[in-house]
């Protein structure tokens, strides 16, 4: 008999590494059929419909608690919840998807590796918290990893393409440093007795609000209306309900039945998903560097989950 559990475990494993590699067909897509002139393809569209869908979706099932539970934040409570929508729902994913607009999918992939570490520098300054078990010896594994794909890799890859790769990683740490900042926010939330709906849909949904403000000056009013039927079932079926809602869903199901260690190991093998899916359907070189790159990025990603560290015996005593 076919484990739930498991199968909703493989599901958000495949759906959250799906992410990138139909992001990027979606964008070379758009490059390849122009509507009015225009790539139909923006960070505006693609994010006003799937962060609508996502914080929708989240503040539906809370109701009207996502409104009435502010009043259980204090002025500091609410700064916060403005910071997370800003750099969790429009920062981050805008320099996301500019980064993923320059560089090849696996790249970006093994690059975000980085939010890891980010995220554990952030806490060590902001919040005062001691760096994680291991962390040193994760960060070297990445760093290692990054170094192996990129001096390994074939000579025939340096490409004069390869110099707009600068600004497509400049946009990477744009966005790693923002998902990192919006980790410790999000810390700083948690002693908040609010529903998700507030702590996600409502940033999800002013991030949104933001995204359509910049298209409407940006393009004007056609630019919501590319309705071929390629746009719909790719950014609105596949990328929006699918993936987003999809993955988002699946992460509440595998945290309410697996343990943190399993969660964050199957969230660190979607790394795995990406690349390979990235080889197999857009078609991004996969040579044994990059393979070594990801095998050692993967083991530093779940070294701590892997192998925790022994309580001191002292300390207990």
């Amino acid at each position: 008999m076919l484990d739930l559990n498991a199968l909703g475990l493989l599901a958000y494993i495949l759906l959250t590494g799906l992410r990138g590699t139909v992001l990027k067909a979606l964008q070379i897509t758009g490059e390849e059929n122009p509507i009015g002139g225009e790539n139909p393809i923006s960070f505006c569209n693609v994010f006003l419909i799937s962060q609508a869908t996502v914080g929708l979706a989240i503040v539906v099932s809370d109701g009207w608690r996502s409104f009435s539970d502010v009043d259980k934040l204090d002025r500091h409570g609410r700064r916060l919840i403005v910071a997370d929508a800003f750099f969790g729902c429009f920062l981050g994913p805008m320099s996301f998807f500019l980064a993923l607009d320059k560089l090849s999918v696996v790249t970006q992939t093994l690059l975000f590796s980085l939010t890891l570490p980010f995220t554990a520098v952030i806490a060590t300054l902001w919040l005062r918290e001691k760096l994680p078990d291991r962390f040193w010896g994760s960060l070297l594994l990445i760093t290692v990893g990054l170094i192996v794909g990129k001096l390994l890799r074939p000579m025939g890859m340096s490409t004069p393409e390869a110099a707009s790769q600068t600004t497509g990683v400049i946009w990477a740490l744009v966005s790693m440093s923002s998902l990192a900042l919006r980790n410790s926010i999000r810390r700083k939330l948690a002693p908040y007795p609010i529903c998700r709906g507030l702590s996600a849909g409502i940033p999800n949904l002013a991030g949104a609000v933001a995204f359509g403000i910049i298209a409407l000056q940006q393009y004007g009013p056609q630019h919501f209306f590319y309705l071929s039927f390629w746009w719909v079932l790719g950014v609105l079926v596949i990328y929006s309900i699918t993936l987003c809602v999809g993955s988002e869903v699946l992460r509440q199901f595998c945290q309410r039945r697996f343990p943190v260690t399993q969660v964050g190991l199957a969230s660190s093998s979607t790394l795995v998903v990406t690349v390979l899916s990235a080889a197999a359907f857009l078609g991004e070189p996969l040579h044994p560097a990059t393979i070594l790159s990801m095998l050692l990025i993967l083991a530093g990603v779940t070294l701590r989950l892997v192998f925790p560290s022994r309580p001191d015996p002292s300390s207990a005593s």
